[in-house]
């Protein structure tokens, strides 16, 4: 049996002695789902995915071909880019995209390896490598010298303070605001997922060499990976969700992870958990900045909301009480009012 063989065999044994460890078996398993599916849901008939702009290629630069979208082409005074989060898409910004239409250009974009994105090369998955990617997202879809306003959930805003830090001056000129939505400065590999001390010890240690193997055996785990849809929606729930959240969401969502590339979704977050200072966020200084936190999310804790805005003593800070890290699934009313006044004072900014 080869190496790339046995390493696989031995990601797979491990999840199945992991699941049976935690007793979810198939029949409890179909009866919590089908627990989940009974919640009430005020989503439940929300078009999720079909919210569509005018297609535009954008080519990255080591040559990847990055796919985004533009609503409002016609608008020049204002600009606003949304960076999604790792295993999604840029339709997780579904309801911020139907509450914002018409209020300045919109620009949505796939990060690489998500999406209708391509993949390009493993060693492009890569926090540096995402902040390139945004720079030629926005030289490709916002005209020359029109306002921006970024906006970034999870790894997307990652992807944006990698930004700042690799076009400082960019940062207070041509972007004019900034919205960090559930994201994380650093230290991700520390983050407990709300998991009991002594186990939260063990995965943080156990984690990082794991994902290298599986995003080098990541063809094969393709093949298989469709076997778990419903437990995948049922770790959705219980990490990426907090209380109570929509089932529609959070099958939509899971739907997304199941169709990001495995090498990426790998590769990726071993480089988040693994880069201990992602940004000291400095940079984002010049630029209005807000930063929204949730008190029940546990990939991206508060506590790292509370870290980025303390580094940029200008930002306006907004933590959402009973929301997990989805919070512009959770509370899309909120977090649009909030990315609204947003742009609301970029464009009186702006124009002053």
């Amino acid at each position: 049996m080869g190496r790339a063989a046995r390493t696989s065999r031995a990601i797979l044994t491990a999840t199945a002695l992991t699941a049976g460890a935690a007793g979810v078996g198939w029949a409890a398993q179909r009866r919590a789902v089908r627990r989940l599916r009974l919640r009430p849901d005020p989503y439940a008939a929300e078009p999720f995915g079909s919210l569509r702009g005018r297609p535009v290629p954008v080519r990255a630069d080591d040559g990847t071909r990055l796919y985004a979208e533009i609503d409002g082409e016609d608008r020049t005074d204002l600009a606003v880019v949304f960076c999604h989060g790792w295993t999604l898409t840029q339709d997780s910004w579904h309801f911020q995209r139907k509450a914002l239409r018409g209020q300045a250009r919109l620009v949505f974009w796939d990060q690489r390896g998500h999406g209708r994105s391509d993949g390009g090369d493993r060693d492009g998955y890569g926090l540096p490598r995402l902040a390139h990617d945004l720079a030629a997202v926005i030289d490709q879809t916002v005209p020359a010298g029109t306002p921006v306003v970024l906006v970034g959930h999870s790894m997307g805003g990652m992807t944006i303070m990698r930004y700042a830090d690799e076009y400082p001056d960019r940062i207070g000129s041509t972007v004019v605001g900034v919205a960090l939505v559930c994201t994380s400065s650093g230290s991700l590999g520390e983050a407990p997922l709300g998991l009991p001390g002594i186990l939260a010890r063990t995965t943080q240690r156990v984690i990082p060499p794991a994902l290298r193997a599986a995003g080098a055996s990541a063809a094969l785990i393709e093949k298989v990976r469709h076997l778990g849809r419903d437990g995948s929606m049922l770790i959705e729930d219980l990490i990426a969700f907090g209380p109570d959240a929509s089932p529609a969401a959070i099958e939509f969502s899971e739907q997304m992870l199941a169709e990001t590339r495995m090498d990426a979704l790998f590769d990726f977050l071993h480089s988040m958990i693994s880069t201990e200072v992602i940004s000291e966020c400095a940079t984002l200084a010049p630029a209005d900045t807000l930063v929204i936190g949730a008190e029940n999310d546990r990939l991206t804790p508060v506590e790292h909301s509370l870290k980025i805005a303390g580094c940029v003593p200008s930002a306006r800070l907004e933590v959402l009480p009973a929301t997990g890290h989805m919070a512009m699934f959770e509370r899309p009313d909120v977090v649009s009012g909030h990315l609204a006044d947003l742009i609301g004072r970029a464009r009186t900014a702006a124009a002053a």
